[in-house]
């Protein structure tokens, strides 16, 4: 049967809240010029991970803390062009190319399925994990691929028409696989046989014809499945199409090529009209789409995917010319472009939220619905008709006021604050005061001209004249001044707090009105602080108060005054504080580079990548739990609780890529993308590292600074913003790599033990090597000792066998014959009486004896 090819009329966009709301400009585009391989992204995949797959006409990547990991033709897959992506129960990837087959891909290799195992054809448009099995999409029906014998088998039953069956998505209802074609209609899979079966639920009639119905993308939310149509949706209920009742709706526009729901129950959907221009993101609410692209910063009208991250409440959509956006749903940070007027200051007046701006006065009630408001013009002819009609002389410079200009055209007017006192609001402007009563309208004007005024604790009118000091007035009306101060000076800023009114002066530091009084902390020597520009009071009722680039001081005045606590503008991120506001236990200081949320001497930093995007703030008020943050082309309202709820932080810190020496390590070593090890063992010529990290766990990769240490004594490094480290000529050793992350949304710092790396000695540093070394010294110097022990044995022997030798001959010649001979020889002499001879022959042999003995 054929689908119903009805029309809705969308005039209700007119009326689409988010038209009324304005840009909220929440999301961030990421291309080629941040990693992608291409702009034209076919197909997007979150894993069970939370890691987002992006399938382009040029390879896959895998997006992490906004960097990408590539895949293509020359890592093993199939082609470069996908068009989906999923995954199976056992964790593997699957690709679909259009040209290539399919790829499937266990985080170290790829295998590649096309004709030539079973596939009807390599043109695969989609991918269905179920089971054990992975369904196959093809330009000529499907294929069924196990994924543990990765055998693929494909029926047979349905014939292609005009050469082709295209499967355009699938969907599981009640256990049963159901998948569309283009222009054949809707079909289900029964695998209860070892041969699966095509049987057709809705079939179309075939004529060639534009006209025929389509099924572009199915999107499948319990009972009710959603059909695009070539410029509109079909709703269809399952349960009629199970019993054979087709009955459908129809709205919308463009071609939806796929569909999301959110936590909210909120349906996105991502269209491209193809030959129209009527593509982009929409929502889906009771039937009809409103097309909220421009609402979240989206300027591709080319859409094809749209996936949800529930875990961080993000939308991620894919384009064909432009990339991925990354869309943050949680709008904690909303926005209103006010239709870019300039907003001057806020109050709230009788449950009223009053916003002046630069065309005026606005108010609104509790659900943010404009009551009325007060154009220049009327401020310029109550202005007139007070001068037509005053018989007062008006004030002028030479009376020590700062003179007006009546002259200046409701064009002209400039606004400069908005103070509420009792039932009336009083504006104050370059053509003087006006005061408004709760129904809106304009009943005083007094012409004063001040930049800053207010009410004493009594009730008197005081304001600050920028030449002349502060006047007080016991009757404005009749401009009856009765003191004046030329001390009070340069007032920026003025607060009533119990019994007292505090002035702050950029060049005289802080006054205190008391007691009908004006009194200078700085010349009566209770504060030496000159420079001030904010002022706010906390819960406790302290005083918290700022110079426009300084510290921020938390102080007690309510009896002797006391500083409590002094925040250093190093604490602060930014060089210029643009407002001060208090809430509950935390400080928020505006700066031009965001939000410091303050507590605890812990420095959160809300900006930009929150989607607090214009930081020129230019006025600040808090209501109930919302602050409200003027800029000069609209204001934001950010939600308070949300804002100083705990934050999730980095979980886990892995490894992406190690460099050796400035060489890539083996991609053996990886898995999905990761360094499958804990540790790095490496020659001690291998000395040198890059390594590259992610985080994980976190929402704004841009609040993340990074230091390292090698050792648990060592110092921390300075911080920074890469995920890269160098570590150049370490000596060998054995260190623990830590990196410790600070991550400036959460204000908080975690420690992560990132990798061991061993680096081995050279060899003649080695313990072996030493101990050997040591081993063959001891062997010699036992060896010398030895061989000297044994040489000086050897010599004593020697010199003993000489001296018996010696002995022997001398023994030998000391005979006793000769003895007996040599004593009658000198016998002989001496009874000669040869005195000489016998002398001589006695001192000869007893020589001899000598020697001998």
């Amino acid at each position: 049967m054929r689908f119903l090819n009805n029309f809705l009329l969308f005039f209700g966009l007119l009326f689409s809240p988010y038209l009324l709301l304005g840009q909220y400009y929440s999301s961030k585009n990421y291309s080629t010029t941040d990693g992608l391989p291409n702009n034209a992204v076919r197909s997007l995949f979150l894993d069970s991970k939370n890691i987002l797959w992006i399938g382009t006409e040029n390879g896959v990547s895998r997006m992490e803390n906004g960097s990408f990991s590539n895949l293509d033709e020359t890592d093993g897959l199939g082609h470069n062009s996908c068009w989906d992506i999923n995954q199976d129960i056992n964790g593997n990837m699957w690709f679909a190319s259009y040209g290539g087959g399919v790829s499937k891909y266990d985080g170290k290799k790829f295998t590649v399925f096309n004709v030539k195992n079973g596939l009807p054809v390599d043109r695969v448009r989609k991918l269905f994990p179920y089971n054990n099995k992975m369904f196959v999409g093809t330009e000529l029906g499907i294929s069924i691929i196990d994924i543990n014998t990765n055998k693929v088998i494909t029926p047979k039953e349905i014939l292609p028409h005009f050469g082709v069956f295209l499967v355009s998505d699938f969907f599981i209802y009640k256990n049963v696989v159901y998948f569309s074609t283009i222009n054949e209609g809707l079909f289900k899979v029964d695998t209860s046989t070892s041969i699966p079966k095509i049987i057709p639920v809705v079939e179309f009639k075939i004529t060639g014809n534009d006209k025929d119905p389509h099924v572009y993308s199915l999107g499948n939310f319990g009972s009710t499945l959603y059909s695009s149509n070539k410029g509109f949706v079909n709703i269809f209920d399952l349960e009629h199409l199970k019993n054979g009742i087709i009955s459908t709706n129809t709205f919308g526009q463009s071609i939806v090529w796929d569909y999301v729901k959110d936590t909210r129950n909120e349906i996105f959907a991502a269209a491209w009209g193809v030959f129209d221009s009527d593509g982009g993101l929409y929502q889906i609410t009771n039937n009809k789409m409103v097309n909220v692209s421009d609402y979240y910063g989206i300027d591709s009208r080319n859409l094809l995917n749209v996936v949800y991250d529930k875990s961080k409440d993000i939308l991620y959509v894919s384009s064909k010319d432009k990339g991925i956006y990354e869309v943050r749903l949680n709008k904690m940070i909303d926005y209103n472009l006010f239709d870019k007027k300039s907003i001057i200051d806020f109050e709230v007046f009788i449950n009223q939220k009053v916003i002046l701006h630069h065309n005026g006065i606005s108010f609104f009630n509790t659900s943010n619905t404009l009551l009325s408001s007060i154009p220049l013009s009327d401020f310029k002819k109550a202005e007139t008709n007070f001068i037509k009609k005053t018989k007062k002389q008006l004030p002028t410079h030479n009376d020590g006021f700062f003179e007006l200009n009546y002259e200046v055209p409701a064009s002209g007017i400039d606004f400069y604050r908005l103070v509420k006192h009792d039932k009336v609001l009083c504006v104050s402007s370059n053509i003087g005061i006006f005061e408004i009563n709760f129904d809106g309208k304009i009943i005083n004007y007094v012409p004063i001209h001040t930049y800053e005024f207010g009410f004493t604790p009594n009730n008197k009118f005081f304001e600050t004249n920028p030449y002349g000091g502060a006047h007080v007035y016991e009757d404005v009306y009749n401009l009856k001044v009765k003191s004046f101060d030329e001390k009070v000076m340069a007032i920026v800023k003025i607060l009533n707090h119990n019994d007292r009114t505090y002035l702050l002066s950029v060049f005289n530091g802080l006054f205190v009105y008391k007691n009908n009084q004006f009194h200078s902390y700085l010349a009566e020597g209770i504060w030496k602080e000159k420079k001030f520009k904010h002022i706010t009071i906390n819960d406790k009722g302290q005083l918290i108060l700022a110079a426009e680039f300084g510290n921020v001081f938390i102080v007690d005045d309510s009896k002797k005054f006391k500083i409590l606590k002094t925040i250093s503008k190093k604490e602060i991120v930014g060089n210029t504080i643009l407002f001060l506001e208090s809430y509950k236990d935390f400080i928020l200081i505006g700066t031009e580079k965001g939000i410091n949320l303050y507590k605890d001497g812990i420095v959160r930093l809300i900006d930009k990548e929150q989607g607090l995007k214009d930081g020129a703030v230019t006025t600040s008020q808090i209501f109930e739990n919302q602050l409200w943050l003027g800029t000069k082309k609209g204001y934001y309202t950010i939600d308070l609780e949300r804002l100083i709820a705990p934050q999730t932080t980095v979980s886990e810190m892995t490894i992406s890529a190690i460099a050796i020496n400035n060489v890539p390590i083996s991609s053996a070593n990886y898995k999905w993308f990761r360094f499958n090890s804990k540790e790095l063992i490496c020659d001690y010529k291998d000395n040198s590292f890059s390594i590259d990290f992610i985080p994980k766990g976190h929402a704004f990769p841009n609040k993340l600074k990074f230091r390292y240490r090698l050792k648990s004594t060592n110092r921390w490094s300075p911080y920074s913003e890469k995920t890269n480290l160098f570590l150049p000529y370490l000596p060998y050793g054995k260190y623990n790599l830590e990196v410790e992350v600070f991550d400036s949304n959460a204000g908080k710092a975690t420690i992560f033990k990132l990798l061991k790396i061993c680096i081995e000695p050279p060899f003649w540093m080695t313990w072996w090597f030493i101990a050997l070394v040591v081993l063959v010294l001891f062997n010699i110097l036992v060896y010398l000792i030895f061989k000297s022990k044994k040489k000086s044995r050897e010599k004593a022997v020697i010199q003993k066998r000489i001296a018996e030798t010696k002995l022997e001959a001398l023994l030998s010649q000391m005979n006793p014959h000769f003895t007996f001979n040599a004593m009658n020889a000198i016998q002989d002499y001496i009874i000669s009486n040869d005195i000489d001879n016998s002398l001589k022959y006695i001192g000869e042999f007893a020589k001899l004896i000598r020697k001998t003995l």
